[in-house]
C-alpha cells in the first residue's frame, strides 16, 4: 500500500472515530441496561476504542511498496 493511500486510510479512521465516539452516537449507548453486568455506555466507550486502535494498526502495519 502506498504512503498516500495509507495516509488517506488514518485519517478516515480518525474521522469515523471522532463520530463513533462524539455525543450523537453515544447517546444510543446511554441507557440502563446492561451486558453480562456491564454498563452499555462504557461497554460502547471502550469497545469502540478498542476496535479503532485494532483498525488502526492494521492499517499502519499493512505491507506496502517498500
Amino acid at each position: 500500500m502506498s504512503e498516500r493511500l495509507r495516509n488517506q486510510r488514518l485519517l478516515a479512521l480518525f474521522a469515523a472515530g471522532w463520530g463513533l465516539l462524539n455525543f450523537p452516537l453515544l447517546t444510543l449507548w446511554d441507557r440502563a441496561g446492561t451486558l453480562a453486568g456491564i454498563p452499555l455506555l462504557p461497554l460502547a466507550l471502550f469497545g469502540g476504542w478498542a476496535l479503532l486502535i485494532g483498525l488502526a494498526a492494521w492499517v499502519a502495519e499493512a505491507p506496502g511498496d517498500e
